[in-house]
């Protein structure tokens, strides 16, 4: 990546971004990773990312071979830079033990629970306990850790056995999304949803909230997303009449519908307790720097931010008719509607855009870079590890080891047609002398 930045190019710590999933255009995470590229990019950071955007249809085999070839690359890139920083995912165990060996620290960027893998992926619940070891002992070799809610800092505090955890939360692109601009009208009044289409989202949740009794007739429900969880697809096949998929929409044409509409629903659920410890979705940023008040279900995190800031409404997790009474509230009272959509867009526009968040990182960084180069100073000068005795005799053991692997896999060689003449005349010459000698 680049990126205009007024820093040097001898000051420009070069930063190395892993992330295993798959970035799918107009998701939150290739939002979130793309918006933190650029943002560290402008603070002096020199950044290199690796990750993949394309790819076959996803499936087992391909997310194996998507993990290899992200670990291969982090692994060979690794070296040339002065901090990792990795979207914490188990399969970035070689790459973060590959790090700590070679003495460049490591950051993560923690999103969630260990039980989000299980839930998002079934599959691999049987390995539960072995896959959550292997995230832990991450957390445990890191530099750093942020995390986008306080209750998941304390978690990854518990986890890590180190206070060297911070808060950086999520936050809206304020050029694109901001009350200012023109907004989209539709035949009907309406509600919309965007994001990723997966079931803890609350899907059919606002679904069966459309089918509720309480829910207005002159309000539509407007689902905008890819299909993340294909489960979904029967789903959305049989939708009620009160609402409408419109597939996925690019994020530059998002803005005009979310100021369109009515309010915005972040309905996520806690599927095995997967959004205890905190949710600050995108998507909830993004509607309120457009000016729209959002519906958000009662999870520490989303449901916080929106009583402090009075920018919409919460309702239980997973109660479909509290949601419908709201979508009904907002309907019936434009003036509220909008009051709670002027203040959600006062607060993000104030504090929570890309830009406060990448230098909030940025800072982070540099800070934990600080202290590593202080750490490396205080110790007393010591040899390279390969002058010492131990190094000596590692060096020595795996130069044998490479020579007797080298020794066996080497090919027998047939003898030299030459040598098996003379190999054959000896053999002769010494019949010979031997009958001359029985005479």
């Amino acid at each position: 990546m680049a990126a205009e930045s007024d820093a040097r190019p001898a000051d420009r710590p070069k930063l190395l971004y892993v992330c295993f999933e798959r970035l799918r255009p107009s998701t939150a995470a290739a939002t979130h990773v793309h918006e933190i590229c650029r943002g560290l990019e402008k603070r002096g950071f020199s950044v290199s990312l690796i990750a993949e955007e394309a790819g076959p249809a996803p499936g087992w085999t391909e997310r194996c071979c998507r993990y290899a070839r992200v670990l291969r690359r982090g692994l060979r890139l690794a070296a040339r830079n002065d901090i990792l920083f990795v979207r914490a995912h188990f399969a970035a165990l070689p790459l973060a033990l590959f790090a700590r060996l070679i003495g460049i620290p490591t950051a993560h960027e923690v999103n969630g629970l260990y039980e989000d893998a299980f839930i998002t992926h079934p599959r691999l619940a049987p390995f539960r306990h072995w896959l959550s070891w292997m995230q832990r002992l991450q957390y445990r070799w890191s530099d750093a850790l942020v995390a986008v809610t306080p209750d998941l800092v304390a978690w990854a505090r518990r986890q890590a056995g180190h206070d060297k955890v911070f808060l950086v939360s999520n936050a809206a692109n304020t050029t694109i999304f901001n009350p200012d601009g023109p907004s989209l009208g539709r035949e009907r009044r309406f509600v919309v949803f965007f994001g990723g289409l997966v079931r803890w989202h609350g899907i059919e949740i606002m679904l069966e909230a459309v089918r509720c009794r309480a829910w207005p007739s002159e309000v539509e429900l407007l689902l905008i997303g890819p299909v993340v969880d294909e489960s979904l697809r029967p789903v959305l096949d049989r939708l009620p009449r009160g609402a409408s998929y419109l597939g996925q929409v690019a994020q530059s044409e998002l803005p005009p519908l979310i100021r369109g509409a009515i309010a915005a629903l972040v309905p996520i659920l806690d599927p095995a307790g997967r959004s205890s410890q905190g949710v600050m979705p995108l998507k909830m940023f993004e509607a309120l720097a457009c000016g729209t008040p959002v519906i958000a279900s009662d999870l520490p995190g989303q449901a916080d931010f929106v009583r402090a800031n009075r920018c919409g409404i919460v309702v239980p997790v997973g109660d479909s008719a509290r949601l419908a009474e709201a979508v009904a509230e907002l309907a019936a009272d434009p003036a509220r509607a909008a009051r709670l959509g002027r203040s959600g867009a006062k607060t993000v526009l104030a504090g929570h855009s890309w830009e406060a968040r990448s230098a909030e990182l940025a800072d982070i960084l540099r800070r934990t870079l600080d202290a590593l180069a202080r750490a490396k100073a205080d110790l007393p000068l010591r040899p390279p590890w390969y002058l010492t005795l131990r190094g000596c005799l590692v060096i020595a053991a795996a130069g044998v080891a490479v020579g007797l692997a080298l020794r066996l896999a080497r090919p027998v060689q047939p003898p030299e047609p030459g040598l098996l003449a003379r190999i054959e005349t000896w053999k002769a010459l010494a019949a010979e002398l031997q009958r001359n000698h029985r005479r």
